[in-house]
């Protein structure tokens, strides 16, 4: 999704009444979303498993003191203060116990602070693009609010998001059994992200993801 520069863009803005002065991007890949946090925070870190990745952010971000990179999975990052906020987006799918990662980000929060989490919508969207990328599973709305209170956090928005995204990869995933992201039909649907814009102001009733927002309860 890096070649989706638009909609890496809205996904940051909608996340932005929600960040404080420090932020934890898990399964941060190449830095998009850091470079997005990173200006005028206190604090950033970048915590990415794969460790050719984790090199590259070293060298991304070696010129800006405030962004810390560890190379660590998400369910094992260890940090030496808590943050404000966490950017979880498009990783809670790939991992094995998702009760469990989410059960460890309630703890690298401070008490008020926010998860925002985007994962992929719809189990019945699950396809072969999704085995190649790697994905444990698609989700449902209500099962997610239940694993987020289930770790102790309070479920402050979640809503489907990118309904045109959702017919195009039940195409390319399910009917064509893709085992890749076209590159091509990727960039002409981040062109697209005006209309989603206008899409989401409706909240309609399916799309490619979940977008939520849990909140840490303030005296915990």
């Amino acid at each position: 999704m890096e070649v989706a520069d638009n909609y890496n863009t809205w996904l940051f803005e909608r996340s932005r009444p929600y960040l404080g002065r420090s932020v934890l991007d898990v399964g941060a890949g190449v830095g998009t979303f850091t470079a997005l946090a990173a200006p005028g925070r206190d604090r950033v870190v970048t915590a990415e498993p794969d460790s050719e990745f984790a090199d590259l952010l070293e060298q991304r971000f070696s010129a800006m003191p405030n962004v810390q990179v560890l190379q660590s999975e998400a369910e094992d990052v260890t940090l030496g203060e808590p943050v404000d906020s966490i950017i979880c987006f498009n990783v809670l799918e790939h991992i094995p116990d998702d009760q469990a990662a989410v059960g460890r980000f309630r703890e690298l929060l401070n008490p008020g602070g926010r998860l925002l989490l985007v994962v992929p919508a719809h189990p019945l969207l699950l396809g072969a693009t999704d085995r190649a990328l790697g994905h444990e599973r698609r989700y449902r709305k209500g099962p997610l609010a239940g694993l987020l209170a289930g770790a102790g956090f309070e479920v402050e928005d979640i809503r489907h998001v990118n309904p045109v995204g959702a017919l195009g990869w039940f195409v390319s995933s399910r009917l064509l059994r893709s085992e890749q992201i076209p590159a091509g039909p990727l960039r002409f649907y981040d062109r697209l992200v005006p209309l989603l814009r206008a899409l989401d102001r409706l909240h309609p009733p399916f799309g490619l993801s979940l977008w939520a927002v849990a909140r840490k309860p303030p005296h915990s």
